[in-house]
C-alpha cells in the first residue's frame, strides 16, 4: 500500500529507521518529495524481511500509518490541492527501537548511552505533526531533542482541550496518538497548511 522502512540491528537490537507513509503509491525510478513528519513513540512489533535497505512495511494490524495517510490526503482533498507525486509523511519516533512492549523497549533504551537516531531528522520537513501521547517520565528526555528545533508548521492534538494546537507542546502536553483522535480537526488543520503552502 505504500509503507516502506529500512530496519538494521544494533547491538543485537532491531531498529527501524527512515519509514515512510506514500500518500499515492511509490515508484522507486523517481524522486521522492517528503511532505511532512510525524513523531511517536517506537516502531512496535515491525519485523523485516530484509535488513539495511528501504523495504516494504508489514503493519501487522498497526492502524497509526494508515490513520496518517488518511489524514494527509483528507487534507490534501480539503485543500482542493494535488497530492505530489512520489509524496511520503516520514514517521520519525523517540526512539527507533522495535518492540511492542513499551516497558521492554523502555529499558532497552535507557541501556545506551547513546541511542542511534533516524538521520532523518535532520532534513527539513514543511509540517510536523507530534502524536507521542501524554507526560511519562520514561520517555519525556526522548521528546526534548524535538521539542529544541523549530519547524516551519508544527502542530499537536492536545488531549485536554480536544483541540489542535500549532505550535509544539512542552514536555507536559498530552500530544495525542491517533488512536480515537477525532479525524475532522486534524484534516481542517492540514488542509488549512496545505492551502498556505
Amino acid at each position: 500500500m505504500g509503507y516502506f522502512a529500512r530496519f538494521e540491528e544494533i547491538d543485537g537490537v532491531l531498529f527501524r529507521f527512515d519509514t515512510r507513509i506514500y500518500l499515492n503509491g511509490y515508484e522507486p525510478e523517481n524522486s521522492s518529495v517528503c511532505v511532512g513528519a510525524i513523531i511517536g513513540k517506537n516502531p512496535g512489533s515491525a519485523i523485516p524481511n530484509k535488513l539495511n535497505e528501504l523495504v516494504p512495511l508489514e503493519l501487522n494490524g498497526d492502524k497509526m500509518l494508515p490513520t496518517v495517510r488518511n489524514r494527509f490526503i483528507d487534507g490534501y482533498n480539503l485543500a482542493k490541492k494535488e497530492i505530489p507525486s512520489n509524496s511520503f509523511v516520514r514517521v520519525w519516533n523517540l526512539f527507533y527501537i522495535c518492540d511492542p512492549d513499551l516497558n521492554s523497549a523502555c529499558q532497552k533504551a535507557a541501556s545506551y548511552k547513546e541511542l542511534p537516531i533516524c538521520s532523518t531528522e535532520n532534513d527539513g520537513v514543511p509540517i510536523v505533526w507530534y502524536g507521542w501521547g501524554g507526560y511519562d517520565e520514561r520517555l519525556n528526555l526522548f521528546k526534548e531533542r524535538f521539542i529544541a528545533k523549530a519547524w516551519p508548521q508544527q502542530f499537536y492534538y492536545d488531549h485536554e482541550s480536544s483541540h489542535v494546537i500549532s505550535w509544539q507542546p512542552t514536555i507536559k502536553s498530552f500530544a495525542k496518538h491517533t488512536q480515537g483522535m477525532p479525524s475532522n480537526p486534524v484534516n481542517e488543520h492540514l488542509a488549512n497548511v496545505i492551502r498556505s503552502s
